[in-house]
């Protein structure tokens, strides 16, 4: 009888046995890894993958916010498509990514170049900190201010213009200076977090390469050609890439300063939606619009990555 009450306890104690080997170390550290992790991912899930998939959903409705919307599949890709509006916000966002990127790279490039040629490193650190500085203010507040720079009557560049006896420029009511005067301001503002990546960039190229250049005599533009732009590839590409994406969402200047006129010269199509949702208050078209600006934008990260992407190892 005492034998038969006894059989269960090696039985129990296995049991305890496998659930202790369950609860190793290693599975406890990873089960507090991932309760860390979970309030990172309920917030990405929450406010970043389920609206990501509603603008999806909402671009094939007929939205109706106090109605009854109705499913229109393509239709409000079809015709933003054919809509004249959506072009030429288009071609003018095309206009001042060219006019912004190329130039903005080529400008933090050659301020990164100067930074890093000097010899202090406490100079070297406080150039980079003022021109990283700007990119900190509000883009409002920055706005406000070019406002009365580019002002008709009392604007500092029509003040300028004065100084030498030029006639004054109407330099956000001109269809042909409006869209450069914005990206001007991008220009004079942007490109510190551009600075600092290439700065960066340049101490890490080795120096023996330019001491064993030097020796065969290169000067300082083969040293440029064949060494230091060679090696910033892939700085290039990461700058290139996200100022692309900056530039295609461009909003804030055209809010406070010409709320896309003249004559929708620098309507864009970050404006464009916003002119969808609030005065029309047609969020189908706007969320296919917005769709179809995400995919305007991916077409041109990837030929830059196709045309650029290269692994430099050195």
């Amino acid at each position: 009888m005492s034998s038969n009450s006894s059989a269960p306890e090696p039985v129990l104690q296995g049991s305890v046995s496998g659930f202790r080997k369950l609860l190793k170390p290693a599975s406890v550290s990873r089960m507090w890894g991932y309760l860390f992790v979970l309030p990172f991912m309920v917030a990405f899930i929450v406010f970043r993958l389920y609206p990501s998939f509603y603008a999806v959903w909402l671009s094939m409705l007929d939205y109706k916010a106090l109605g009854q919307s109705t499913f229109v599949g393509f239709d409000n890709y079809v015709s933003m498509l054919t809509y004249e509006q959506f072009w030429t916000s288009l071609k003018n966002t095309a206009l001042y990514v060219l006019m912004v990127v190329p130039t903005g790279m080529a400008m933090s490039f050659f301020t990164a170049v100067l930074i890093y040629s000097l010899r202090k490193d406490s100079v070297r650190q406080f150039f980079m900190a003022a021109f990283y500085l700007p990119g900190v203010i509000s883009g409002l507040a920055v706005a406000i201010l070019w406002r009365f720079i580019f002002d008709f009557e009392v604007g500092l560049l029509n003040w300028v213009l004065a100084q030498f006896e030029l006639a004054p420029v109407a330099w956000l009511g001109n269809i042909r200076t409006a869209l450069p005067a914005l990206a001007i301001m991008s220009l004079v503002g942007g490109g510190g977090g551009s600075i600092i990546i290439f700065v960066a960039a340049l101490g890490g190229i080795p120096t023996e390469l330019y001491d064993a250049a030097t020796v065969d005599g290169a000067g300082a533009w083969r040293k440029l050609t064949r060494i230091t732009l060679p090696l910033l590839v892939p700085a290039m590409l990461y700058v290139m890439v996200v100022s692309t994406i900056g530039a295609f969402q461009v909003f804030i200047p055209v809010y406070v300063l010409t709320s896309g006129g003249p004559a929708n010269a620098t309507m864009t199509v970050a404006y464009f939606i916003y002119r969808r949702v609030f005065y029309y208050q047609d969020l189908g078209s706007a969320a296919a619009t917005g769709l179809l600006l995400l995919i305007a934008t991916v077409g041109f990260t990837v030929i830059q990555f196709r045309r650029f992407s290269q692994v430099v190892e050195f």
